[in-house]
């Protein structure tokens, strides 16, 4: 897979690492992009694993959606939220601002007026929200303003809005610099928002109302949860003091009991006014499987391929007027 795209990047004036932090362009039309498609991965998730097929090296970023929607320049966004080992204390906050700051610097060149589609996996979803929030609420910035203009239409994938159900994530992470992150991503013991999911609801909608199409896509499949697999030799709850050792020589596996790991009603409560039902759409899929398609004749495909060329195609002339209308 890095070689494809090794590959593919020898053509355009791009670079990127092998870790995939920040901007990744993926795609570009031969002939220029009309729209931006930016996609942001979840929790925990890589900029490219989550979004390859979970039975070949297939990327319907890449393989599928460039001949199905001309005219575009997909870009991955990837961030580091590993539960296991982490030490960088970060707040949603903390990640939405600077996904902000990455797409403004990487647009300021010749790109910062072309339009946008948002592409948000779960935790992706809450980074595009904040980042939006964060740009109308500057919006003395003209880069910040001219980012709000051009961005159209947000689909938004298992989104938690209203927050994760997951208890073991808890347990996982307590005492870790990344705590206060999950606990604010996570649903309470009364299933309540945690205060920044309420917060950040209230503020898009006073925002963003009115301003983007959104379409809201919700699993109908039962994901496993994460349990710890600890190395032989070590027991789990033996002593507190091997509590370190235990996360750091441990593993993640979907092994816990499975769960909706975000409902219905979390995954298209938005925070802006109610969408038609076309636009919240339920997939045959588990969370993970929301953004994972096995070829491009698998319904889900399909229907997301749908939308989001509608989108494509909207954006395009919607936005100019925009512009338009600000330059008159």
């Amino acid at each position: 897979m890095m070689g494809r795209l090794r590959k593919a990047g020898t053509s355009l004036p791009y670079h990127f690492d092998d870790n995939f932090q920040g901007i990744t362009p993926l795609y570009e039309a031969r002939g220029g992009a009309d729209v931006d498609v930016i996609a942001v991965p979840g929790l925990g998730s890589h900029a490219i694993g989550s979004w390859k097929s979970p039975s070949n090296n297939d990327l319907w970023l890449r393989d599928y959606l460039p001949d199905d929607v001309p005219n575009i320049r997909i870009l991955l966004y990837g961030y580091h939220t590993s539960l296991l080992g982490n030490d960088y204390k970060d707040s949603i906050e903390n990640l939405g601002s600077r996904f902000l700051e990455s797409i403004k610097a990487f647009r300021a060149d010749n790109a910062d007026r072309r339009p946008i589609v948002f592409i948000g996996h779960s935790l992706g979803g809450l980074l595009v929200k904040e980042a939006l929030v964060h740009a109308r609420n500057r919006s003395a910035d003209p880069q910040n303003l001219d980012l709000c203009k051009a961005c159209y239409g947000l689909l938004f994938f298992g989104v938690p809005n209203l927050g994760l159900r997951n208890e073991q994530l808890k347990s996982i992470i307590q005492g870790q610099p990344n705590e206060a992150l999950i606990r604010d991503l996570t649903v309470d013991n009364d299933s309540e928002p945690s205060t920044f999911l309420k917060r950040i609801s209230n503020q898009f909608s006073e925002c963003c109302k009115g301003q983007y199409q959104v379409i809201a896509f919700f699993e109908r499949q039962l994901s496993p949860t994460v349990q710890v697999r600890y190395l032989a030799g070590l027991v789990k709850g033996e002593l507190l003091t091997l509590l370190f050792q235990l996360r750091r020589d441990g593993a993640l596996t979907k092994t816990g009991p499975k769960i909706y790991m975000v409902t219905e009603k979390s995954a298209t409560s938005t925070g802006l006014t109610a969408p038609a039902e076309e636009y919240n759409i339920p997939l045959n899929t588990d969370h993970s499987g929301l953004v994972k398609y096995k070829s491009r004749s698998q319904d889900e495909y399909s229907i997301v391929k749908g939308k989001l060329k509608r989108l494509v195609a909207q954006a395009k002339w919607e936005v100019g007027k925009r512009f338009a209308e600000k330059s008159t």
